[in-house]
């Protein structure tokens, strides 16, 4: 084919797939290390997966070497390299359906000798067809330059060879084709099994023992099935596409964005892997973080495998251990979410201060995108993990502080984004990957605090771990009443199990809570604090800052924001988290009125934009010191353990929602109402506080089931303990028209 087809690997691309391939090293390098180190965990599917990731760790290094190279001849390293990557690529495929193969006849035919007997020929076709191949490639000089037509800069089959695409074919595109098909047709053989015997187990329930129902891992054993075949199809789907269009002769083939896609999909498979069967699955991802966070499982996580096949009809017993060799857990613990969360924001950190090396704006678009996912888990987890540990005289005070050091993040960039400081054109690539290191702190440090004494007593079960923490946490040994407390919970919701979003939405016992932190997340979002940031510079210049100065300004308004944020910490517990939100609406729709005045008056009043700065500084002063941190604080109160991360669910999706809806359609609103926008913002800081005053009550010094019987009346359902008996406590009133329900 002739030179000037050659595509042209830019540096972004580079720097996008180099980390593309570091990410599939580390995966690929955790899978192998956890299954060198857990000995109790080497059951023969994950065997095979070790297998897998010694296939890809070879691909992620042979064509990280290529990626960095970009080779442009036929030289000796680019056979090498491209001889590896051929045989680690093809052996990939090969082991990707070995594993489908095996999980099939395992589960589906439940004959566990005969999968077993398999391996010995999973290993001669799976490692011996790929070298052959590679071997013969090599032998007849097919293997070298490719001139990036169907690759990243790394070496393949030649460009000048005759038979080039018979030998693609050969070297990995007939293997990517047939695992195409074979992936979707196995698992949905082997889901549908799986189904099947859910339903026959089903029946024979009522002839179990009488133990408390354990969680279901049947939902992530699902989901897994689902998303391995989607995974594989959606990482590779891209080099076929450029395959297809050099077939056709397309110059499509070369589009930058198709050119990155190519080289993520190709290089992400360890990545990949490593999330789904070491972080998303139980076991291993909870002995991963013992062994790091010097901790122990519990021993209802030591005894579920066990405890799930026992007293199962004998048919069903192989497709149970089947879904066990795919996934042991359906939860997440609270520091494990937050240790993992920290990848992205370390990643993206990395890619936002080099795109000025990569010459490529796409990488920090694609950056923020990544760190938007950090902030997201970030702003649902540590407020519940924070809540969790805390005594429940100081929930109100600690629930604020991620707020507070949200303010202080929020301070440090307006005074590192001066523009004497970093805020210029040699400083900006390091103010955004600077941001990369609090994450780095948290990793670091995080592993040496104790996980949340609520979850491990009530979703693991394992009350001596719980006990030490508690323990450690409150400084005394005399923690009795909280685990008493704990256990009472654990009691009271035992029936229940744990609440997906679906289940939470049809819920009755928990519908008022639902509008509660509903309405109280949009009223944050839709109060209008982001139109006064974006309405301050302005009221700044025309108050006669000069441009300037409006920096230093802003930073005084962070500053501001930060103090008031520290008085609600310290007044919290106090007045009451009801009482700041009512004050902190209450401030804030005054000064939207206020503002919407001295806006209006600005041009025809000279000292007019002194009163407008001052309504802004008032506004958020009064945002601060409710409706910003109290939110997630009463979304940790209002719902129990098993309720509880659902919730957090939608009240993080309604928040991020109502702050898109703001940043969307307020340039539209300020465009027809000018400065009369702030009158709907004002409407929506009053429809708050009423709602506020009416409904929501106050929590203080309340323990969660407290909080809970609060609700009860206005659910119309008695909370009644696990074991169906009495109530959680006796209702004076009579009630009329009361739903009476287990577990709520």
């Amino acid at each position: 084919m002739a030179a000037h087809n050659q595509t042209v690997v830019y540096l972004s691309e580079q720097v996008v797939v180099l980390c593309s391939c570091a990410m599939s090293f580390l995966g690929s390098s955790l899978i192998i290390i956890t299954y060198m180190s857990l000995a109790d965990l080497r059951t023969t599917a994950r065997k095979l997966l070790l297998f897998l990731s010694v296939a890809d760790w070879l691909s992620a290094v042979s064509y990280a070497f290529g990626v960095w190279r970009v080779f442009d001849s036929d030289s000796p390293d680019c056979v090498a390299q491209g001889a590896i990557s051929t045989f680690a690529n093809t052996s990939s495929f090969f082991w990707t359906v070995a594993i489908a193969v095996y999980l099939y006849v395992f589960i589906v035919q439940s004959s566990q000798r005969a999968a077993d007997n398999l391996v010995l020929v999973f290993h001669l076709v799976s490692w011996g067809v790929p070298l052959a191949i590679t071997v013969a490639a090599v032998c007849l000089n097919k293997i070298g330059y490719t001139a990036s037509e169907v690759s990243v800069g790394w070496c393949w089959v030649r460009i000048h060879t005759a038979d080039r695409v018979l030998w693609m074919l050969l070297t990995g595109k007939v293997w990517e084709f047939l695992a195409y098909l074979t992936l979707p047709i196995l698992y949905i053989l082997i889901k549908r099994h799986i189904r099947t015997a859910h339903a026959a187990l089903s029946e024979y329930r009522p002839l179990l023992t009488n133990r408390t129902p354990s969680y279901s891992y049947s939902s992530m054993a699902d989901m897994k099935l689902t998303l391995i075949p989607i995974i594989f199809i959606v990482l590779r789907i891209w080099s076929t596409i450029r395959f297809i269009l050099l077939l056709v002769g397309s110059p499509a083939g070369q589009n930058p964005v198709l050119v990155t896609l190519h080289g993520i999909g190709n290089t992400s498979q360890g990545a990949a892997n490593c999330i789904m069967f070491v972080l998303f699955t139980g076991p291993v991802r909870t002995r991963l973080f013992a062994s790091i966070c010097c901790c122990r499982a519990g021993p209802l996580e030591q005894q579920r495998a066990q405890d799930d096949t026992r007293g199962l009809p004998p048919g069903l017993h192989t497709s149970n251990q089947g879904e066990h060799a795919i996934t042991s857990d359906t939860h997440t613990d609270r520091k494990g979410t937050l240790l993992f969360n920290n990848i992205f924001s370390i990643v993206p950190a990395l890619m936002m201060g080099f795109s000025e090396l990569a010459k490529s704006y796409e990488v920090i678009i694609v950056a923020r995108f990544i760190v938007g996912i950090c902030a997201g888990l970030s702003s649902n987890v540590v407020p519940m993990y924070l809540g969790e540990l805390s005594p429940k005289n100081l929930r109100g005070a600690i629930g604020i502080v991620p707020q507070l050091f949200i303010t202080i993040g929020i301070l440090s960039a307006q005074i590192l984004g001066i523009r004497n400081i970093l805020g210029n054109s040699s400083g900006w690539t390091f103010l955004l990957g600077v941001t990369g290191i609090p994450a780095l702190i948290e990793l670091l440090l995080l592993p040496f605090f104790p996980e949340s004494p609520r979850y491990t007593l009530i979703q693991r079960g394992d009350e001596m771990t719980a006990k030490k923490a508690l323990q450690s946490l409150r400084g005394t040994e005399d923690v009795t009443e909280e685990l008493s407390e704990m256990r009472l919970e654990d009691r009271s919701e035992r029936a229940e199990g744990r609440l997906s979003v679906l289940t939470l939405l049809s819920q009755r016992s928990l519908r008022w809570q639902l509008v509660s932190i509903i309405l109280m997340n949009m009223g944050q979002q839709l109060s209008g604090v982001n139109a006064i940031y974006y309405y301050a510079d302005s009221i700044y210049a025309t108050a006669g800052v000069a441009q300037n100065d409006i920096q230093y300004v802003t930073v005084g308004t962070g500053a501001v924001n930060v103090f008031m944020t520290v008085a609600a910490v310290f007044i919290v517990e106090a007045s009451g988290l009801r009482l700041l939100l009512l004050i902190g609406f209450g401030i804030c729709c005054g000064a939207c009125i206020l503002l919407t005045v001295a806006l209006d008056f600005q041009k025809s009043v000279t000292w007019m934009p002194y009163i407008s700065i001052t309504c802004v500084i008032i506004y958020i002063t009064g945002h601060a010191i409710g409706p910003s941190p109290i939110p997630y604080v009463v979304t940790t109160e209002m719902f129990r353990h098993s309720a509880r991360p659902a919730a957090f669910m939608v009240a993080g999706s309604v928040h991020w929602l109502s702050n898109f809806t703001v940043g969307l359609l307020f340039p539209f609103m300020e465009k027809g109402l000018g400065s009369y926008s702030f009158v709907i913002f004002s409407f929506i800081c009053l429809a708050t506080l009423v709602y506020i005053w009416l409904v929501v009550p106050e929590t203080k010094s309340k323990t969660f089931l407290e909080i809970c019987q609060m609700f009860a009346k206005r659910n119309r359902v008695e909370i009644k303990l696990g074991d169906g008996n009495a109530p959680l406590k006796e209702n004076k009133e009579n009630l009329q028209h009361v739903e009476k329900v287990t577990a709520f």
